[in-house]
């Protein structure tokens, strides 16, 4: 009996070591990629805006006004240039995103949307010049902001280390926008004329820079960025007059202003994003 028990071991023995023997290996597991797939976090930084103003000026015709021969050409000619205009402040707002990464490279997409605590920069211009004898004076005030920013941006980055990107990233920027103009001349021979306009819009353009991105813990990075901005020119008319006491084309337009309002600026700012 005791030559069958140890006969029945051994051959059992031997059929599990030959089974375990014919099992195929586990795989390894599979690497967790920290930075692919979707994520969102908050903003905050400082803006630089690097507006500039200009306003093109086209007389009324003098035979129109009844009134000598480049009149109304010298008066307008007070009203016509560029108006320097400089806005700082801070802004702060959210993000979200999406990465893709194969090895040491990422490609991602990201939106993001921020206000701006600008107020409103302005510029004043003042000129006198002699108008067929008559000193006339001229001053102008511009002013410029834009109230949110809003970008939609590719990404593409290569990891330094497992846990450390750089990247650079353009695309669509948007913001709200606003600009102004006010013309206030007087002459000494009792000539006054004023007027006013102003822009309010939504502008489309391209936003452009480069950062750093670090996870310093699991599912949490922090990032540096800066970009660059550039929402076009808007335009805008403005019809000063000549006010009913003015000696000269009293309550008539003398002159069409085309102000143009180019808005641009640089930001850099720090964040925070949670990986999901």
């Amino acid at each position: 009996m005791r030559k069958l028990l140890g006969a029945l071991v051994s051959t059992s023995l031997s059929v599990s070591c030959a089974f375990a023997a014919d099992m195929p290996l586990k795989a390894p597991p599979v690497p967790v990629c920290i930075w692919c797939g979707w994520y969102g976090g908050v903003n905050a930084g400082y803006a630089n805006s690097r507006d500039s103003f200009s306003t093109a000026s086209t007389p009324v015709p003098d035979a129109t006004l009844g009134v000598l021969p480049g009149v109304t050409e010298g008066i307008s000619a007070l009203s016509s240039g560029n108006i320097p205009v400089g806005n700082k402040g801070f802004i702060g707002g959210a993000q979200a995103g999406y990465n893709w990464q194969s090895g040491n490279y990422l490609v991602g997409i990201e939106a993001d949307i921020q206000g701006l605590s600008q107020s409103g920069g302005s510029g004043t211009t003042a000129s006198t010049a002699l108008v067929f004898g008559v000193p006339v004076t001229s001053t102008q005030t511009a002013t410029m902001s834009t109230s949110y920013l809003g970008t939609l941006r590719g990404r593409l980055g290569l990891l330094v280390t497992p846990t450390l990107l750089t990247y650079a990233t353009g695309g669509l920027a948007y913001g709200g926008v606003r600009a102004s103009d006010t013309l206030f001349q007087t002459g000494t021979n009792g000539f006054i004329g004023s007027g006013s306009g102003m822009l309010s819009d939504t502008r489309a353009g391209w936003a452009l820079g480069g950062g750093m991105e670090w996870m310093f813990a699991p599912r949490w990075s922090a990032k540096a960025e800066y970009l660059h901005y550039d929402l076009g020119t808007g335009s805008f008319i403005t019809t000063p007059v000549g006010t009913p006491t003015s000696i000269s084309f009293s309550g008539a337009a003398y002159q069409t202003n085309v102000s143009s309002a180019h808005f641009q600026g640089d930001l850099v700012r720090a964040g925070i994003n949670y990986h999901f």
